[in-house]
């Protein structure tokens, strides 16, 4: 960590040193005017605005950006976003594993919420299940990193990525694209866009999505006529909409979609060089294991289980009323959405879950457009949900918990003389939330009913030191309620209830446009105190449970840039730095966090050894450099764009151990070669990712050296056609 610090400070001092040279450099010169095409509008705040004007740590991705990063589903942001750590759920198909800045939530199972919030198109995804979504005619992704909740429906602690669709359309038109790519993977989607009269229009996309697995199975003894391929992708995706305009200031958005996903759950194999071949594609037994005839699915050994199997289905349905009336804007948000998945696989030993899960949410927003010098974003949010989750993970079980919570929010916004901005919200928040869970072969049971209330908030200050330059500063409060473990095994142990989470959030950043607009630096600090850390673990006497860390202190930057150096050219990158510790645990938390001590000097349980361990999914540095050279082609323009992915070691499980779940992805490159001629509707490109064939994985559990490979070299052809 001293390493670390001492980045930390060196950061702190070039970005103050940058700040300043930003403004005295926009002082002497003339104001550099931003192009309309440099105009990168977002909603983080409510409101239309150019991201620079925004005082928030927020990442836009356009829908040209999306497609120029092969950005496919959540799990392709891995990269784009500082201080951000994706991948799919341990064992799962299209569970989203979240973590920002340090903190996330890979706890999938009913009872727990996500640290992170998932969006679509304002709506609040409940589960982790499910969500990661592939991008179904998207327009634009918007992520905001720290607490969320004076201005969005539900409170998240993380941060929230919002999937903004594409809105029908007063035009006909469509488009087609099929992509083709190495192990048979084959991807179709096709639009159409209908004007329906001068004030309708219905907008509907089909999509499909068709892979090989890259694992193969090769057990032996009892079971090796068996063999066979895991991890192959199908998913199929059907998006529509239906926009009519009653007045200019009148509209009503309807949507629909449908998602069934039915690729294979992501299986685990040893990691080298404890497994047979060395080969982390084989899922094999290991060494001195053969596969014996009789023995019971549930303790199916590795490269003997071959039962991975994926059934995901989800659909919602939105109404999104918008409006103006005198100085106001009024917008009602109605969602309703719902989700089963048929799931089985290994973690450990064998796993199979079934979850049915329903949700509900309201929201209702003011928001002013006065001339004066206040304005503010006010409303009131109502969300309820039902989940169902009936597992046998060794022993069955069965949870059924339900939440509805209500919410009061509202953030107002001063002019501070001629430059500055004064922002205050709040937010108060009244949850309850029941349980009915039951270890079906002990009949161990929890039947509990909790409430929690609480009031969140924010205040900010932002100036203008110049036209191309933004200072803030801001402070924050979070609140991410409690809930339940999803294991009972043991009467000890028997879905322990958590308590809430709480952070403190400071954070300091500055956006600038400097040389003319031919760059773009964004640059932030932030420190993140947390009291009652929400964790899964193991916990000395009690099993695998969840608990609460007393003290959690999270530090970091975050810089974020792009550098036109001519008409043609552009290199464009990011960096994350974290500093992320435990402050204070007790004698029992450090034995959750440290596995019973088989992270300590001779296995014994210690404080010190508990406060020496570093957060999971937290690397010290993560960050990515590109170029981009455009010129023009055959009557066209070719466009060749690059990257190169890095990051910090880091682990994937909480008692930093064993070796194994180290996760060290090394240097990853990407790139895309794209040709669209001038006057025509069509283009082509080749891209490739992973293109070194770098060897590595995010997930890992501590048994058989099991670990959960991420995807090797992928590569491919994509066309489209509009009409």
């Amino acid at each position: 960590m001293r390493r670390l610090r001492a980045t930390l400070a060196g950061a702190g001092a070039i970005s103050a040193i940058v700040t300043a040279w930003g403004a005295t450099a926009s002082a002497q010169g003339p104001e550099a005017d931003i192009e309309d095409d440099d105009v990168i509008l977002v909603t983080a705040q409510r409101r239309v605005q150019d991201i620079q004007d925004v005082p928030a740590a927020v990442t836009n991705l356009s829908q040209d950006e999306l497609e120029a990063n092969q950005v496919a589903d959540v799990t392709d942001l891995q990269y784009l976003i500082p201080n951000i750590s994706i991948a799919a759920g341990t064992g799962t198909a299209n569970s989203a594993r979240i973590f920002l800045r340090g903190v996330g939530e890979d706890e999938s199972r009913g009872a727990v919420d996500p640290a992170v919030g998932i969006y679509i198109d304002g709506i609040y995804i409940g589960r982790q299940v499910g969500s990661l979504f592939d991008l179904v005619d998207v327009e634009r992704i918007e992520v905001l990193r720290g607490p969320q909740g004076t201005l969005y429906g539900r409170n998240t602690n993380g941060g929230a990525i919002k999937l903004v669709s594409v809105r029908p359309q007063m035009e006909n038109g469509g488009e087609v694209r099929t992509l083709i790519g190495n192990e048979g993977r084959v991807d179709l989607r096709a639009t159409a866009n209908l004007a329906l009269g001068d004030n309708t229009a219905f907008r509907v996309t089909g999509f499909s999505r068709d892979r090989d697995g890259f694992w193969d199975f090769n057990p032996n003894g009892a079971a090796a006529q068996f063999g066979g391929e895991f991890g192959e992708l199908k998913t199929r995706a059907v998006r529509a909409s239906l926009l009519h305009n009653f007045t200019e200031d009148w509209r009503l958005l309807l949507s629909a979609d449908y998602t069934n996903d039915l690729s294979d759950p992501i299986p685990d194999s040893a990691a080298p060089p404890n497994d047979a071949d060395g080969d982390v594609f084989t899922i094999e037994p290991l060494p001195g294991t053969t596969c014996a005839a009789g023995t019971p699915i549930t303790f199916q050994p590795l490269g003997c289980f071959g039962g991975y199997d994926n059934n995901t289905e989800s659909q919602g349905y939105s109404a999104n009323l918008e409006g103006v009336f005198g100085n106001f804007d009024f917008v009602s948000l109605t969602g309703y959405r719902e989700m089963e998945d048929d799931l089985a696989t290994r973690i450990g030993f064998p796993y199979f879950q079934q979850t049915t899960q329903d949700q509900f949410s309201q929201e209702f927003t003011l928001s002013s457009n006065f001339d004066g010098p206040f304005n503010f974003v006010g409303g009131v949010y109502y969300f309820t949900e039902d989940v169902l989750l009936e597992t046998t993970f060794i022993f069955p079980f069965s949870v059924d918990t339900s939440t509805e919570s209500y919410a009061i929010f509202a953030q107002g916004f001063l002019d501070v003389g001629d430059n500055g901005t004064l922002t205050v919200g709040g937010r108060y928040t009244d949850e309850e939330k029941e349980l009915d869970a039951a270890n079906l072969a002990f009949n161990l049971t929890r039947m509990e009913d909790i409430s929690f209330d609480d009031f969140s908030y924010t205040l900010k200050y932002d100036h203008d030191f110049t036209e191309d330059v933004m200072g803030y500063v801001s402070y924050s409060t979070g609140f991410k309620a409690g809930g339940w473990s999803p294991d009972c095994f043991g009467a000890a142990a028997c879905f322990l209830p958590v308590e809430e989470e709480t952070l403190d959030s400071f954070e300091i950043g500055v956006k600038t446009d400097l040389l003319d607009g031919m760059l773009r630096f964004n640059a932030t600090y932030f420190n993140n105190d947390y009291e009652n850390l929400q964790i899964g673990a193991t916990v000395p006497g009690l099993g695998f449970t969840r608990f609460n860390v007393d003290e959690t202190s999270i530090q970091g930057f975050e810089f974020e840039w792009n550098l036109d150096l001519s008409d043609s050219f552009s290199v464009f990158g990011n960096l994350g730095l974290l500093d992320a510790e435990y402050t204070s645990v007790t004698q029992s938390q450090a034995g959750g966090l440290t596995n019973s001590g088989a992270s300590c000097p001779g296995g014994v349980v210690t404080i010190e050894c508990a406060l020496d361990l570093e957060l999971k999914n937290a690397p010290e540095y993560k960050g990515l450099v590109g170029a981009q050279y455009e010129t023009p082609f055959a009557n066209g323009i070719l466009t060749v764009r690059g990257d190169v992915s890095f990051e910090d070691d880091s682990w994937s499980l909480v008692a930093n151990g064993p070796p194994h779940a180290l996760t060290d992805p090394g240097a990853l490159l990407n790139g895309r070669i794209h040709y669209e001629p001038m006057d025509g509707n069509w283009f082509v490109a080749v891209w490739g990712q992973n293109l070194t064939n770098e060897e590595y994985w995010r997930a890992a559990s501590a048994n058989s050296f099991t670990v959960y490979a991420s995807p090797p070299i992928t590569y491919g052809v994509e066309l489209g056609v509009e009409f």
